[in-house]
């Protein structure tokens, strides 16, 4: 018996075909989208179109006693930014460069009517053996320091060790025999949430510096929305200022 050849028939699209056809313009448009995230980061790191402060740590958990003898944690710094010193009253001479630098930006955080209601001194004595709640009470009034925006504190001196020398990298000799030490001298900027922004030297402690940073942090602050996320975005490239 003689078989006849089918004529040609049209292939039809196997389910394996048409999933591949649906599936191939989903891939090229992935492939655009990740180009143009890729891009769109590339510049974003380069560019840095958005500073921020850096996040560089939440402050540990503490807790000291002021100057009139009343505890002071960690809790209770919450709520205003707070410049955090670490000192001892009988630096002296040792310490007059940063003192000064202290006292001219509480002018100025003073006269932009920042001081107290949106920003607080605190300093840690590194000499808590002699830094008695009666002896910072003393330096405070010497100093001229308004307690209602700055504290002076001191502690058992395990616990400063561990807070400014362990946790907060301070550091810091015992004092010698004419009560002077050898110390870092360092202020830190901490927000209101508790958080360690900036760390200065007395040499970086200026107003136009603070101010620069008390700016960033307030955009950060009160941006909302898109501007929220690109804030998020410009922590991830450290888009820190110079």
């Amino acid at each position: 018996m003689k078989i006849t050849p089918l004529p040609n028939q049209p292939m039809h699209d196997t389910p394996l075909a048409l999933h591949l056809a649906w599936l191939k313009p989903l891939l090229i448009g992935a492939g655009v989208l990740l180009g143009t995230i890729t891009t769109l980061a590339l510049w974003f790191a380069l560019a840095q179109p958005v500073k921020v402060m850096p996040r560089v740590r939440t402050m540990p958990a503490f807790l000291l006693t002021d100057q009139d003898g009343r505890p002071v944690g960690d809790a209770e710094l919450r709520g205003r930014m707070v410049l955090l010193g670490f000192s001892y009253t009988r630096c002296g001479a040792g310490c007059a460069e940063l003192n000064r630098r202290l006292q001219d930006v509480r002018a100025g955080l003073a006269t932009a009517g920042l001081l107290g209601s949106q920003i607080a001194f605190a300093t840690i004595s590194l000499d808590p053996a002699h830094d008695t709640p009666d002896v910072l009470r003393a330096y405070a009034a010497q100093t001229g320091a308004d307690l209602t925006s700055w504290a002076f504190l001191t502690g058992a001196p395990e616990e400063i060790k561990g807070l400014a020398g362990g946790e907060l990298g301070i550091y810091y000799e015992k004092p010698a025999a004419d009560g002077s030490m050898i110390h870092d001298q360092e202020v830190l900027l901490i927000d209101e949430k508790g958080i360690l922004r900036a760390r200065y030297t007395p040499k970086d402690l200026t107003m136009d510096r603070l101010n620069r940073d008390l700016g960033l942090l307030g955009q950060e602050r009160n941006s909302s929305g898109v501007m929220r996320q690109v804030y998020e975005v410009s922590h991830l490239f450290l888009c820190y200022p110079d």
